[in-house]
């Protein structure tokens, strides 16, 4: 495998992560409920609706 391969592979992986992980949060959101996320190196429980919020206005 070449680097070029390497990285279109590394691409397209952290891409479907990035669907999976949006899809889960849509899902809690509907549900109302948590996600526990990483803020300054402590776990911390965030409400999934206001995670997307904050996607969104970042992108």
């Amino acid at each position: 495998m070449t680097n070029e391969q390497a990285g279109k592979t590394a691409l397209q992986a952290e891409e479907s992560l990035k669907k999976a992980v949006r899809k889960e949060l849509q899902k809690k959101a509907k549900l109302g409920q948590y996600a526990i996320i990483d803020r300054d190196g402590k776990p911390v429980r965030v409400k999934a609706s206001e995670l997307i919020k904050d996607n969104k206005k970042s992108t």
